[in-house]
């Protein structure tokens, strides 16, 4: 469904690559960090190496640097996709509304359309400005530290064959019952803006006879339906955090007890054990980007199937190509 979507980036396509060639980059430089850190302890402390800390610290640096200017680029360059795209779309779906036939406008109301031609699109818009940064950043940060992780300890890294399993599960739990939960939102959403559309239009009529606390009662019905909705929907979204948190700690804690105890045998270097937890938090941080971008799609596929509905509805009026009126 979203691949439908590709053409309007036509723009702004050298804003997108630049943009995840900079999310690439970033990680890379990120990744090194640990490693330099290990051996700064490993080697710089255990040896009292001033001149070796301070070499490793200044390439620490110069990565952290590097790394933060590649941000710098993303995401000036991700803003300038992301709002493209969303004009473009507007337009294009805009452009298709005035195509309508009137029997084509009976198909959907007045706020739906204006609905789908505004908080979807904003949805989709949203969707892809905090998307690609952890829809790019996630994989690869967990793939190269999980490789890190494993060169460094191949014992210790068995620990998420038990932890990113359980992960999964937490999440597509959560998945199956929220993507429900946001189309109902966005239908709850279309009966408010009806109820204010109405409300707006015949404003002279509903003082002229003095409806203003009928009116008050019908919005707030609908305005309650719509917090119900709304409430439910997020509160299973919320759900994500707590429980990636607790396999995330839980995580840790395994590790620093068996490692301690490799340590404290000699199977392992305390600076080892230092570059091994900072890429097991980097593991589990892209976990939970790739668990938000999940979170993010679920969205995005509810507003994108209405904003579809919309541009696939066929004109019952078209006009003949090629032909000419002539008025006499």
């Amino acid at each position: 469904m979203l691949k439908r979507f590709w053409p309007y980036f036509s723009k702004y396509k050298k804003y997108l690559i630049i943009s995840c060639l900079c999310v690439v980059l970033e990680c890379m430089f990120e990744l090194i960090i640990p490693l330099l850190m290990a051996d700064i302890i490993d080697v710089g402390v255990a040896t009292r190496d001033s001149h070796y800390i301070i070499v490793k610290g200044v390439e620490m640096i110069a990565c952290a640097l590097i790394a933060l200017a590649m941000g710098a680029i993303h995401a000036r360059c991700n803003a300038l996709a992301g709002q493209g795209f969303g004009a473009e779309l507007r337009k294009a779906e805009f452009e298709k509304l005035q195509s309508f036939s009137f029997s084509n406008m009976d198909h959907f109301s007045t706020s739906s359309l204006v609905t789908r031609l505004t908080s979807d699109i904003t949805v989709l818009q949203n969707a892809l400005g905090n998307g690609i940064r952890p829809m790019i950043r996630g994989p690869v940060m967990m793939v190269t530290a999980l490789i890190m992780a494993v060169i460094l300890n191949p014992s210790l890294a068995i620990v998420f064959l038990v932890a990113l399993p359980a992960l999964g599960i937490c999440l597509f739990l959560i998945l199956r019952r929220l993507r429900p939960s946001y189309g109902k939102m966005q239908r709850a959403l279309d009966h408010v803006n009806s109820v204010v559309q109405e409300n707006l239009t015949a404003i002279r009529v509903v003082k002229s006879y003095v409806r203003e606390g009928y009116e008050k009662e019908k919005f707030a019905k609908v305005n309650q339906e719509f917090q119900k909705t709304s409430g439910h929907a997020f509160h299973l979204a919320v759900l994500n955090m707590p429980c990636f948190q607790l396999v995330m700690y839980a995580t840790i804690i395994a590790l620093l007890w068996f490692g301690g105890n490799m340590v404290m045998i000699g199977g392992m270097q305390v600076g080892k054990l230092t570059g091994f937890l900072s890429y097991v938090l980097q593991i589990l941080n892209s976990l939970m980007m790739i668990s938000n971008v999940f979170m993010l799609l679920t969205r995005s596929m509810t507003s994108a199937g209405r904003i579809l509905e919309v541009m696939d509805e066929s004109p019952d009026i078209c006009d003949i190509p090629g032909s000419t009126l002539e008025v006499r």
